[in-house]
């Protein structure tokens, strides 16, 4: 069933202040937009690392492995994101590692900082079928595939292959892995089973089906659709799953519907496309076509909720949403409220919608008449 979100006139008057309540340190509280309108979307949570036990043995030692120690370690520069099995993956370029982050204990793992495998400038996260993660890494032009143990299982590319690998999706569907090659100005498919080559689409330019330094994608899951950032055309477009152009959306400005810096982009479970502005540090969420914007949230801060340097995002396949607040060395977890999360969490649901929600005065006790 469609939803129904808030008009467009009233994001003209609201674009770039607030549109949530005021952050408190209370659980299911913060949405967007507040009451009295019905929410769309609700703050969950924040990470900005974890603590990682110290397993370095001597031999390790001598082999070059690893030797953090069991301190908590922050994350300091994320861009990549990725939600899966409630952990919470972060593409650190500051440190040039992946934060493996558990949802509950806040426990962390590492992705890519072994002998085997090490990443030099991680960007961009994927998951397939069988839940393996992989990475995109621009300073190594390479794909790298993990299991779930941070075990190199899969590589692509070299500089042969990729001028600069950034954004990674994968159709789980279909086992094709998208890579998107930002100096190339261009996107390519290959078969993930064996490493195939099947297409590559773009060149510089302005025209449909051509890019200005591409950055993020992402794959509806219902479709095979491909939905690109075209970062320096200030767009984004649409290909369906072979390719083929379909349409674009979106132009330079500082209006609703219009963008300044995009960058991330993810896809919910009904189709809508989430596209993150770094400049303006909020979400625009549009229908599948792109051709209307239906919400926005997030402004410029630091506390929850708000953004600084907005980077990637990841929307999982229950609708959880995770966003990159590169500036602030963090991520945040969000949820889309669709129809299914509504009938599946009634009594969270109904928290939420009454969150902020004024007590209605006692009604007077009606006078008493003389008989």
């Amino acid at each position: 069933m469609k939803i129904i979100f808030l008009s467009i006139s009233i994001f003209a008057m609201l674009f770039f202040q607030a549109c949530a309540t005021k952050p408190v340190d209370v659980k299911w509280t913060i949405t967007y937009p507040s009451y009295p309108e019905e929410p769309k979307i609700l703050y969950l949570n924040t990470y900005r690392g974890g603590s990682k036990p110290d397993t370095t043995t001597a031999l390790d030692l001598f082999l070059g492995e690893s030797t953090r120690d069991n301190k908590s370690m922050n994350i300091i520069k994320p861009y990549g994101v990725g939600l899966q099995d409630g952990k919470v993956y972060v593409a650190d370029s500051g440190s040039d590692i992946v934060f493996v982050i558990d949802e509950k204990t806040r426990d962390l793992s590492l992705i890519g900082d072994g002998t085997r495998g090490r990443l030099a400038s991680p960007v961009s996260i994927a998951f397939d079928k069988s839940k393996n993660i992989y990475v995109s890494d621009s300073r190594l032009k390479t794909i790298n595939g993990y299991n779930k143990d941070g075990n190199l299982i899969f590589m692509l590319g070299g500089k042969l292959e990729f001028i600069h690998p950034t954004g990674i999706a994968i159709d789980r569907s279909r086992n094709i892995l998208y890579v998107v090659d930002t100096k190339g100005h261009q996107f390519k498919a290959y078969d993930i089973a064996t490493k195939k080559h099947l297409y590559t689409v773009g060149k510089r330019g302005k025209g449909d089906a051509e890019f200005n330094f591409p950055t993020n994608i992402a794959v509806d899951q219902r479709n095979g659709n491909i939905v690109i950032v075209d970062t320096q055309n200030f767009r984004v477009q649409i290909f369906d799953k072979d390719g083929k152009f379909i349409s674009r959306f979106g132009n330079v400005g500082d209006k609703p519907g219009t963008f300044a810096r995009p960058k991330g982009v993810g896809i919910d479970s009904d189709g809508h496309i989430y596209v993150a502005d770094s400049a303006f540090n909020n979400i625009q969420i549009f229908d599948e076509t792109g051709q209307n914007l239906l919400l926005y949230f997030g402004s410029a801060g630091y506390t929850e909720g708000r953004f600084r340097l907005v980077t990637g995002v990841y929307i999982d396949e229950t609708d959880k949403i995770i966003i990159a607040d590169g500036f602030s060395g963090r991520v945040q977890t969000f949820q889309y409220l669709s129809e299914k999360w509504k009938k599946d969490n009634p009594i969270k649901y109904a928290e939420v919608k009454n969150f902020g929600k004024p007590e209605l005065e006692k009604a007077p006790e009606p006078k008493k008449t003389k008989e």
